[in-house]
């Protein structure tokens, strides 16, 4: 979740550029997708998100990126041009502010011919699938009942 989706999603990236096996699927819930946070978009939703702000994400960043830039495909993966990248199931609410970017991605996704399965959470907030709450449960669900499709 979060960083986690973020990191999920570059680790995708470094084995297709490196001729290494992809897994089948990838989950990403609420992922961090852009870490410049330039998304137009991003203010309007800012204050009906109760966790993140893009303040303090700037401040998480700083610290987490290293020497990478921040436009890095494996810091920012929709930088990336998301092409020969395996099946993505990506969770986002509406209020969260990395949702803008979600939807840049999912958009960007099927253009570029990747299996996505974008569930966007309406008025809902960031990780909602790991929340005790019932669109949570459905979620978690959707993700087991995923995984026990492909075997």
């Amino acid at each position: 979740d979060s960083a986690g989706g973020q990191i999920a999603l570059s680790a995708l990236i470094w084995p297709r550029d490196n001729d290494r096996p992809q897994p089948r699927r990838a989950f990403l819930i609420a992922p961090a997708l852009d870490l410049t946070l330039t998304n137009p978009a991003i203010p309007a939703v800012e204050p009906t998100d109760p966790w993140l702000s893009s303040a303090g994400v700037h401040e998480y960043v700083r610290h987490w990126r290293g020497t990478l830039p921040v436009d890095d495909p494996l810091v920012s993966p929709l930088a990336d041009p998301l092409t020969g990248l395996t099946a993505i199931t990506m969770f986002s609410g509406t209020r969260d502010i990395l949702n803008p970017d979600a939807r840049l991605l999912a958009d960007k996704a099927r253009r570029t011919g990747v299996d996505i399965d974008y569930v966007e959470g309406a008025q809902l907030v960031h990780v909602y699938p790991l929340l005790p709450i019932p669109e949570g449960r459905a979620a978690r669900r959707r993700i087991a009942d995923t995984i026990a499709a492909k075997r």
